[in-house]
């Protein structure tokens, strides 16, 4: 039984073997007749060559043109940071290739990368500068020559305008305050203080307490007498000398105008400043010194512009939520 098996086994095999060899051998010739076929297209028509410029077939060509003249669908980016050389783009990858250049400064290609991505950089940037100004100057509420000058021309008389009126606020100011001016008589900046405490008294008619922290007046002082500190310097806090304090009588209320060596503009300006934390001038008054918005309003109110109603609406919602807060 085992040699009868054997033995179909091995027909089974040879005949397989046999059919693999027939096929082999039909692909074989199928091959060689079409490579002979092809041969011998060429020598009988060898003045055409390999037909690599020969002209197709009129259908063919109309396929083609139809096919050319398709759309291009161009994908869009799902969001803007995926753009390239968008913004989102250079701030995730500018540093890089700028550092790549750093690193290897030999590296011409990257230089050169470098370089082009900032000059793309900078001219975008010199587009949005023009655009933006064009928007500035067509809104008044953004423009700020609508408070200021940017022009010497029109700087200078603002400055002007601004220091006319702070000398009208002292002098109103004079009439309502007086001034502390702590010091010691071994102090030498106390002594060059003391001259423009005394212009302020004279320009504006401020009466100035001298208070004298060692007990001794100040050499060529202009005031006759002076005060002994009983308190007052530790009570209002005097770290150095000389001080200066604002005194308001009817509500016994001190402001501290500067302590060190002060000029009189310097001078003038602080008090200013301190009548106005003290209440004794009121914020329409306040802005009047100010180098700025000195402009006035068709009803002839100096103030600040309002937003206005043609202002975006994403912005008037987030100003309006500011001023609940």
């Amino acid at each position: 039984m085992r040699l009868k098996i054997a033995a179909l086994v091995a027909c089974i095999t040879a005949s397989l073997y046999s059919w693999q060899v027939d096929a082999q051998d039909v692909k074989n010739t199928v091959k060689s007749e079409t490579t002979k076929d092809t041969f011998d297209d060429y020598l009988k028509d060898k003045e055409r060559g390999w037909y690599f410029y020969e002209s197709l077939p009129e259908e063919v060509k109309e396929e083609i043109r139809k096919r050319d003249n398709r759309p291009t669908t161009i994908p869009k980016a799902a969001k803007p940071e995926d753009k390239p050389l968008s913004q989102a783009w250079f701030r995730k990858n500018f540093e890089k290739y700028r550092d790549h250049a750093i690193e290897n400064p030999h590296d011409t290609e990257a230089m050169r990368t470098y370089l082009y991505l900032e000059k793309y950089m900078r001219d975008r940037a010199v587009q949005f500068g023009y655009a933006r100004q064009k928007q500035v100057y067509a809104d008044p509420f953004l423009d700020q020559t609508t408070k200021r000058s940017t022009a010497n021309f029109g700087s200078k008389p603002i400055n002007k305008e601004a220091s006319k009126n702070r000398q009208s606020l002292l002098t109103e100011i004079g009439k309502k305050a007086g001034i502390f001016f702590f010091f010691r008589s071994d102090c030498p900046f106390c002594h060059k203080q003391m001259p423009l405490i005394a212009l302020l008294e004279k320009n504006f008619g401020f009466t100035v307490k001298p208070v004298s922290l060692d007990g001794k007046p100040l050499p060529d002082s202009p005031w006759e007498k002076f005060y002994n500190n009983s308190g007052q310097a530790e009570a209002l806090g005097v770290l150095k000398v000389p001080a200066m304090y604002l005194y308001e009588p009817e509500t016994n209320s001190f402001e501290l105008i500067g302590m060190g060596l002060q000029s009189l503009s310097q001078l003038e300006k602080r008090t200013v400043y301190a009548a106005s934390r003290s209440g004794l001038i009121t914020e329409e008054q306040f802005n009047t010194i100010k180098p700025t918005n000195q402009y006035q309003s068709p009803d002839g109110s100096i103030n600040e512009l309002p937003v206005p109603d043609n202002a975006p609406e994403m912005f008037k919602q987030l100003y309006q939520q500011s001023l609940a807060q």
